[in-house]
């Protein structure tokens, strides 16, 4: 039988802190979330949508697939004119001369931490010829958003779809919390308010190899399972509120899993054996 020495066991707890203070130390978003669920916006080449985070009848970005059919980018513009530059931004970074939004999942925080951008940015170009571009794999992905009204900074995202091919690009749905300042969530739909009332709870069954998830109100969004090393081990979408997750192909160990559910992100820890 392998001996596990007190030394190990105080090497392997000291990585799981270190790890899980990483994890657990995302803040939480708060505030009044404004919510705009429309119907699929088709981007083609040639044409644009100009997307109002605020709904005051104001476009404030503006998404395009150029008529070659090989770019599609963002610009914060008001209306439907690319001339028309305001000082919206996005999350990103840059490389080179060139601007690229970042590819957010559900849960990742937006705030004036990020990396925030007024200019053209650029989602795929010549199917993701440049290494910058995020948007390639022709999957949901998330933009986080600025809104400057006034002296006020407002914190939002849209989901959007990229086709790989820049064939198209679909605008799903969009978010912004409605107090200036205040930090939200990728894919947040709801307040912290409306989580209240909803209960959350998971178990992992050492028999079966399987951990369920339970919440009580709201549909599950996505898991992500993580080693002791950092490593994301599963990434698994979820619609229903009660998830059955399959670990029988990892080795035993302690696990952190963030779980999302609408946009709000709930970490666990799961000792598997």
């Amino acid at each position: 039988m392998k001996k596990t020495t007190s030394k190990k066991i105080s090497n392997r707890l000291l990585k799981y802190s270190a790890f899980s203070a990483a994890i657990l130390g995302t803040a939480n978003a708060s505030g009044q979330i404004i919510y705009t669920d429309i119907s699929d916006e088709t981007v083609l080449p040639g044409s644009s949508y100009a997307l109002d985070l605020n709904n005051d009848l104001t476009g404030d970005f503006l998404f395009t697939i150029n008529s070659a059919a090989n770019f599609a980018f963002m610009q914060p513009v008001s209306g439907t004119a690319a001339t028309m530059y305001n000082s919206n931004g996005f999350v990103g970074f840059s490389s080179g001369p060139y601007n690229y939004p970042s590819n957010l999942t559900a849960g990742d925080l937006i705030n004036a931490t990020n990396g925030i951008f007024s200019a053209r940015g650029d989602f795929n170009y010549s199917s993701c010829g440049y290494p910058g571009s995020q948007f390639c794999d022709g999957l949901d992905g998330y933009v986080g958003l600025t809104l400057v009204v006034g002296v006020d900074t407002f914190y939002g995202w849209a989901r959007i779809q990229v086709a790989s091919d820049t064939s198209d690009m679909i605008i799903k749905d969009y978010a912004y919390n409605s107090i200036p300042g205040e930090s939200i969530e990728a894919g947040q739909t709801l307040s912290v308010d409306d989580f209240e009332s909803n209960t959350f709870t998971h178990a992992y069954n050492k028999d079966t190899d399987k951990l369920t998830l339970e919440s009580s109100n709201l549909p599950l969004s996505n898991i992500d399972l993580f080693n002791i090393l950092g490593q994301r081990v599963i990434n698994q979408s979820l619609s229903n509120s009660n998830e059955t997750i399959d670990m029988s192909s990892l080795t035993d160990g302690i696990y952190l899993a963030k779980v999302s559910i609408q946009g709000k992100t709930q970490t666990i820890k799961i000792l598997k054996q």
